[in-house]
Formats: structure tokens, C-alpha cells, sequence
């Protein structure tokens, strides 16, 4: 992130900290190459420079692996399998499906949306699938 960006998102997370709430980021939890070659995963970007500040980190990472595609597992994964070992809160399988980092994954219809499992493509209530580590993992008000 430009220091521009990360200077207006600190200030976001400091305005509603002091107004009594947990602040909470979707970020990317998936690595992207930079100009100079390196990657950054965007989430780690965040709270290298968050400066102590508590932050509930929902990151998406709908690549496969460590994503199993638009499919609901017996047991369901932790939002740290996404590679983020802080998250709370982990995306992943999106709709429609992104085929440049999603494409190997099982579970879409063919026309590259996740459904809820009781519901048809007919009906057009695609999905995107979310893990937690709580019912409320932003756990909202402070005081």
C-alpha cells in the first residue's frame, strides 16, 4: 500500500477505535507481485505497520489450494488455512469465480458462480463463501 493509503486507513481505524468500536479490514491474504518483483500479501502489509492497533483481519484467498472451491466440507477449515495465520475471518470461494487464480477449483457451476447448495443456477442466488473463528468475530463495541 502507498504511504497515502495506509496513512487514511490508520486514521479510519483511529476515529472509530476512539468512537468505541473494534475496527475490522477485508484485505487480501494472497500475495501480489509488486514492480520491483517482490510479493506482498496485503494483510501482512497491514499489520506490520498497524503500530499495536486491534484489528479483526477478514482476508480473502479463494486460490486452490489452500481453497477448496464452492464446496462446503464435513469439517470446516479455519480461517488461518487461508495462510493468513491472524485472520479471523476467511473468503474463499467468490462469485463469480476468478478464473486466473480460482480456475483449478472444483465445486462451480459452469457458469462460474457458486450457489447455495439447496438452490439451482435457475433461481440466481449465487454465494460467496466465508469461515470464522466466531458467530462475531469483529466482536463490534469496545465499551
Amino acid at each position: 500500500m502507498l504511504p497515502e493509503q495506509k496513512a487514511y486507513l490508520f486514521a479510519w481505524i483511529d476515529g472509530v477505535s476512539r468512537s468505541g468500536f473494534r475496527t475490522g479490514i477485508y484485505c487480501s491474504g494472497m500475495g501480489a507481485k509488486e514492480d520491483d518483483g517482490h510479493s506482498v500479501i496485503t494483510a501482512e502489509d497491514i499489520r506490520q505497520n498497524a503500530g499495536g492497533r486491534n484489528i479483526t483481519y477478514w482476508v480473502t484467498n479463494d486460490g486452490c489450494p489452500p481453497a477448496r472451491g464452492c464446496t462446503v466440507p464435513q469439517r470446516l477449515p479455519s480461517p488461518t488455512e487461508s495462510g493468513i495465520a491472524f485472520a479471523e475471518i476467511w473468503q474463499f470461494a467468490q462469485s463469480p469465480k476468478r478464473k486466473d487464480v480460482a480456475g483449478a477449483c472444483a465445486g462451480y457451476h459452469s457458469d462460474g458462480n457458486c450457489y447455495a447448495p439447496s438452490m439451482t443456477p435457475r433461481q440466481r442466488l449465487h454465494v460467496d463463501l466465508n469461515v470464522a473463528t466466531s458467530a462475531d468475530p469483529s466482536h463490534g463495541r469496545t465499551r
